[in-house]
C-alpha cells in the first residue's frame, strides 16, 4: 500500500469512528497529506472530499487540471472554468456526495464561501466540524516526517547561533530579523514557518508583537520567535537573550522560566499524558512571584502546521505514547 493510500485508509477509520459520511478539505496541510498535491487557498473555490466508503471526490479550477489528474487520476472530479464560475461545480459536488452525511468540514480553515455553498445544498444541520476528529490524522509522525522536522529545527538553531554571534547591540528588530532569515536560507531552509517575531526591550513582553525599528541597548531583553521550513515540516523556536547583560529583575524571571522548563522536560516520557507536562511546568510558575504573568500553555505540536495537535493544555489527557513534535 502506498503512503497516500495508507493515509487515506487511516482517515477513513477516523471518519467512521466519528460517524462522518465524508469530510471536505480545502487547500492546506490535510489535503496535501491525503493527496500529495500542493494547492493554494485562493479566490477560486477548491474542495477535495474523502468518503467513509473510500471514494475521492473533488471540484477543481480548470487551471489545476494537469496537476490534479496526474496525482489523483481515480478521483471523481468536476473541473470549472473562470468563465462559468464555481456554482455549477458546487452543485455537481453536492450531487456526488448526496448520500454521504453528515459531511465534515475543516472548521478552522474552511472559509465562509465554501461553507455557505455546501450549507445551501446540504443544510447546515448536516455539516459538522471535523477538526476535533481529524486532529488525530497527523498526530503520529512517520520516520521521514520526524527526520524532516529535525532538519528544520537544526537549520533554525544554526541560523539563530549565527545571528547572535554576529552581534545584536545597536541593531534594530528589522535588521536582526533580516539577518536571521538570510541565515536560515543559507543553512538550507526551504522557506519560513512564519515571518520571524523579533522584539526588544519592553516590546518583548508581547509574545506576538510586531517587529519594530527599535535599537537594542545593553541590558535589553531580546525575544526571537521563528522557524525554518524543510520538507513540508515547520520548526517553531522561541528564545529570549539579553544584550550584553541581564538586569537583576530580568535574571530572576529568566531563572524561574528555566526551572519551569526543566520541570516540564523531566515530565516527558512514553505513556505520560501530555497535560502532565504542562502541569509540571506551570506549577513552577504558579508558585513563583510571577504567577500573574502566565499567558499561555506550555507548548504545542509541530509538523505540517506551525501549531497542530497535541496541545499541552493541562486539561487534556491525550496519551504521550506516540512520537510527537512538541515545541516549548
Amino acid at each position: 500500500m502506498s503512503i497516500l493510500l495508507d493515509r487515506r485508509s487511516r482517515a477513513i477509520d477516523i471518519m467512521r469512528a466519528a460517524g462522518l459520511g465524508a469530510v471536505a478539505f480545502v487547500p492546506g496541510p490535510n489535503l496535501t497529506y491525503l493527496t500529495g498535491v500542493h494547492l493554494h487557498l485562493m479566490e477560486r473555490p477548491t474542495l477535495y472530499a474523502l468518503t467513509a466508503e473510500g471514494r475521492s471526490v473533488a471540484m477543481m479550477p480548470s487551471l489545476e487540471r494537469q496537476k490534479w489528474d496526474a496525482a489523483m487520476p481515480d478521483a471523481e472530479t468536476v473541473f470549472w472554468d473562470d468563465s462559468d464560475g464555481p456554482d455549477g461545480a458546487f452543485r455537481a459536488l453536492v450531487d456526488m456526495l448526496a448520500a454521504e452525511h453528515p459531511l465534515g468540514v475543516e472548521g478552522l480553515r474552511m472559509r465562509a464561501a465554501e461553507y455557505r455553498a455546501l450549507a445551501q445544498s446540504f443544510g447546515p444541520e448536516r455539516l459538522v466540524d471535523a477538526d476535533p476528529a481529524m486532529a488525530a490524522l497527523r498526530l503520529i509522525k512517520s520516520s521521514d516526517e520526524i527526520g524532516a522536522l529535525r532538519r528544520a529545527v537544526a537549520i533554525s538553531e544554526a541560523a539563530l547561533y549565527e545571528t547572535l554571534d554576529a552581534g545584536i547591540a545597536g541593531r534594530s528588530g528589522h535588521q536582526i530579523a533580516a539577518r536571521l532569515k538570510a541565515a536560515m536560507l543559507a543553512h538550507g531552509a526551504m522557506g519560513f514557518a512564519f515571518d520571524p517575531i523579533v522584539l526588544s526591550g519592553e516590546e518583548s513582553a508581547d509574545p506576538h508583537g510586531d517587529v519594530s525599528a527599535r535599537i537594542l541597548s545593553p541590558g535589553d531583553p531580546l525575544l526571537i520567535d521563528f522557524g525554518a521550513s524543510w520538507g513540508d515540516m515547520h520548526a517553531d523556536i522561541t528564545r529570549t537573550v539579553f544584550c550584553r547583560h541581564a538586569t537583576d529583575a530580568h535574571a530572576q524571571i529568566y531563572e524561574t522560566v528555566r526551572v519551569a522548563n526543566e520541570a516540564g522536560r523531566a515530565a516527558v516520557c512514553a505513556g505520560r499524558a501530555i497535560g502532565d507536562v504542562d502541569h509540571e511546568a506551570t506549577a513552577v510558575l504558579e508558585k513563583s512571584r510571577f504567577a500573574d504573568l502566565i499567558l499561555h500553555k506550555t507548548g504545542h505540536g509541530l509538523g505540517r502546521e506551525v501549531h497542530e495537535a497535541p496541545a499541552s493544555d493541562a486539561r487534556q489527557s491525550r496519551s504521550a505514547t506516540g512520537r510527537y513534535g512538541l515545541h516549548n
